[in-house]
């Protein structure tokens, strides 16, 4: 059974997973693994951190799926309970980094390459910003998705999502040595 193949089915596979069904999670893990993977990779900026996000993301969900109320679809869950490790990480390291002393910035080398400059300005976004970018135009969900993941308003979703556009094309048109002129 695929879980995109409509509600009904994705109640019953919830069920399955509530009841201890490992080749449901199996199969959760499978479909969701390389999509949250991604998402984490946006927020954080390190594979090692994005990796632990998505598995500490999953360890949370199988802990609390008998939890679950099918109030939202279950990929909305799963993104939310992701977005949350992915803030305490980010809470964590900048915590460990003032106790060092050390600038919080991106972990990106400074290599010319377009690529690395977007992935580095979506980082520089204040978190909640960064989130809703992320999973709005990299992820391609609803804002009333996001702005249920996020326990944000859905105007504070569109604001966010219209702020770190205009920051990430302010960014490119910074960085351009010259060539428009």
């Amino acid at each position: 059974m695929k879980l995109s193949q409509g509600i009904e089915n994705e109640h019953q596979f919830i069920r399955r997973c509530q009841q201890g069904d490992v080749q449901a999670y199996a199969m959760l893990y499978k479909q969701y693994e390389r999509p949250l993977f991604n998402t984490a990779l946006r927020m954080s900026g390190n594979p090692q951190d994005a990796e632990d996000a998505v598995q500490i993301a999953f360890l949370k969900l199988y802990r609390s799926i008998d939890k679950f109320q099918f109030k939202s679809k279950l990929s909305t869950y799963l993104y939310r309970i992701l977005m949350n490790v992915c803030f305490d990480q980010m809470e964590k390291r900048k915590r460990e980094m003032e106790k060092q002393n050390i600038p919080t910035e991106s972990s990106y080398s400074e290599k010319p390459d377009l690529k690395l400059h977007l992935e580095k300005a979506i980082s520089a976004l204040p978190e909640k910003m960064r989130a809703c970018f992320v999973l709005f135009a990299i992820e391609d969900l609803k804002q009333e998705e996001i702005s249920e993941i996020l326990h944000l308003k859905i105007g504070t979703v569109k604001a966010h999502i219209f702020a770190a556009k205009a920051k990430l094309r302010a960014s490119f048109f910074e960085s351009l040595p010259g060539e428009l002129s």
